[in-house]
């Protein structure tokens, strides 16, 4: 019988131990001696049978040599070596093996596939290693949050500063710490409690020759990590790193719930009362000035954000969305301006301005408050008749009569005065005070001097709630020069096809949101260098 071999383990310390692969491999070559086998070929390796099919680098091997050698037989050393992964997956590696024709070797007992009852031992006991893998996995879980709660470090590097004793140790998770990376890290806070920005901390343990985490240059995210970082101050946090909805970034959150955090975990390097000072300290602007659309522009949907790269500022999406468009600063900064100023200055704009002014939400407001004061009139002439009916049997005297009676009247005549009121704003809006500030607007547009990047910015402020640009990408590709780079080219990448512009409430109390869409001809953005 012709057979592939294959030797695995999951970890390292199975490797080391009595199911190691010198003992798997030793013990099929006596099975195959005395069986009269031929061993086409053999894998062995270290990998989790948890994992993807795909990312088992042994497993894709040997299914590989089975496509290309056509074995008669796989042999594992048990079979959970084979069948514990996902169901899904092992129900399709079982029926290649099926349609191949191969027997599974298991220890020294042979499987033929295509026999009904013996599929159905190999399902069963599939099933089995599958759920030990998933006991296994809970066992883990709960070993790693009883230690979390005992402030002791079970996953992943220290942080800088300590160091994590080796196994074997019985101080083993107790953070410990490391003196000469202890002094940078005091460093840090003590350069951070004088104000010094991230960048500027960075900055100095490298012209100090301070040696970073991996050797090289101190970076400005280093520091913000590690002057974040309660541990610091002796506390330990597991499950405070937490991915952002619909982003791959994730954010440190000690209060998030599935978060354990033990104060007095391990010994600190600087005190709370400093490490909360490095918190209070205020973060520097990412920009001394504003762009022109910062905070009011998005991008085919999506908000835009600030951007330099190369020297030149551009507009894109937040950072985890791939595939958004780059707009150069000064291009859409002034298709944006240009289609807000002939947009104001378009006569049917402001007619429908007026016309919103009417209606919606503001109009909504008078008809609801209309019926309320409607509904209220009858009612308070008929606490009036009572007063009176009252007043005649005797029951009320003659200044409680004078008293509730005048209230009464001033009530209803109130009602009635606030109906006229409401009635002549339902019949005129407040057109007057949308003419009057867009007639402001056009006024500053058409001064007959340029605006500046920042009074542009404050009509928008003052005239827009948000402003929606649509971009699409031109069809040509960039070429490649012979070694497969891209070539640097100037023309367009993305073309900016329409702005839309969502502007604030047009009444001093309404609350109603209106839009215009405008074409925009601007020329299009450049390519991205």
């Amino acid at each position: 019988m012709r057979v592939v071999a294959m030797f695995r383990v999951s970890t390292e310390r199975q490797a080391n131990e009595g199911a190691s692969l010198e003992a798997q491999e030793r013990q099929y070559h006596e099975l195959a001696l005395r069986s009269g086998w031929n061993t086409l070929a053999t894998f062995r390796g270290c990998e989790s049978a948890t994992q993807a099919s795909s990312e088992r680098a042994v497993l894709q091997e040997v299914l590989s040599s089975i496509r290309s050698l056509a074995p008669d037989a796989i042999y594992v050393h048990e079979q959970s070596r084979l069948t514990r992964g996902d169901e899904l997956e092992v129900a399709s590696l079982l029926r290649e093996l099926r349609e191949r024709r191969l027997k599974i070797i298991v220890g020294g007992v042979v499987r033929d596939l295509s026999s009904l009852d013996e599929r159905f031992m190999v399902g069963i006991q599939s099933l089995v290693d599958r759920a030990e893998s998933e006991r296994i996995k809970e066992r883990q879980e709960r070993g790693k949050k009883e230690k979390a709660r005992r402030g002791l470090k079970n996953t992943g590097p220290s942080p800088y500063g300590y160091r994590n004793p080796s196994h074997g140790d019985p101080a083993r998770g107790r953070l410990q710490i490391v003196p000469e990376e202890a002094a940078a890290v005091q460093r840090m806070f003590a350069l951070a409690s004088e104000g010094l920005s991230s960048r500027a901390i960075a900055e100095t343990l490298t012209a100090e020759g301070v040696a970073s985490p991996r050797g090289g240059v101190w970076g400005k995210t280093t520091i913000v990590r590690i002057l974040k970082n309660p541990a610091y101050r002796g506390c330990h946090v597991t499950g405070g790193w937490v991915a952002e909805p619909g982003s791959r970034t994730f954010r440190f959150n000690q209060d998030h719930p599935g978060a354990i955090v033990v104060e007095n975990a391990h010994d600190p390097i600087v005190s709370p009362a400093v490490w909360e000072a490095a918190q209070r300290r205020p973060s520097a602007p990412r920009t001394v000035r504003p762009r022109m659309l910062t905070g009011l522009m998005t991008l085919n949907g999506l908000k835009a954000t600030g951007d330099t790269e190369r020297g030149r500022a551009f507009y894109r999406p937040p950072r985890g969305t791939r595939g958004g468009p780059w707009i150069p600063a000064d291009v859409a900064d002034a298709a944006v301006w240009e289609t807000f100023v002939h947009t104001v200055n378009e006569p049917k704009f402001l007619e429908q301005l007026v016309a919103e002014a009417r209606s919606r939400a503001s109009q909504r407001d008078i008809d609801a408050e209309r019926e309320r004061l409607i509904a209220s009139i009858p009612k308070l002439e008929a606490r009036l008749g009572r007063l009176v009916d009252l007043r005649v049997d005797g029951d009320v005297s003659k200044d409680e009569f004078r008293e509730r009676s005048q209230m009464a009247r001033d009530q209803i005549i109130g009602a009635k005065r606030r109906l006229v009121v409401l009635d002549r704003q339902k019949t005129q809006g407040n057109g007057k005070w949308v003419r009057q500030m867009f007639s402001a607007a056009r006024l500053l547009i058409s001064s007959g001097r340029t605006l500046s990047p920042a009074e542009r910015r404050r009509v928008l402020v003052q005239a827009t709630r948000s402003v929606h640009v649509r971009a699409k990408r031109l069809p040509e590709r960039q070429s490649k020069d012979a070694r497969g780079r891209y070539l640097k080219v100037d023309r367009p990448a993305w073309q900016i096809e329409s702005v839309t512009f969502e502007m604030l409430p047009v009444t001093p109390t309404g609350d109603q949101q209106l839009a215009t869409d405008r074409s925009c001809s601007a020329p299009p953005a450049p390519a991205r260098p």
